[in-house]
């Protein structure tokens, strides 16, 4: 599975959220730390969005071979 910088980059902040979230959560309450935690959940969604989305552009872009077999047999008739 090959991800683009700005997917890696999302899911990296992502990642340091949490562990500033479980730093935080340490040190003081729930209610005080979930704004973080939050963020957190917010880059693991946005990292999913912006996935999805560039797996159906690559999809709708790159024929199957299915497809591919198909044309050929159309073009030498």
């Amino acid at each position: 599975m090959k991800l683009k910088l700005s997917e890696i980059l999302i899911l990296a902040a992502g990642a340091g959220f949490l562990i500033i979230w479980i730093a935080e959560y340490m040190r003081t309450s729930f209610a005080e730390s979930y704004w973080l935690l939050m963020l957190f959940l917010g880059c693991l969604l946005a990292f999913q969005f912006t996935k999805n989305r560039r797996l159906e552009r690559e999809k709708a872009v790159s024929p199957t071979i299915k497809q591919m077999v198909e044309t050929r047999k159309k073009k030498k008739k």
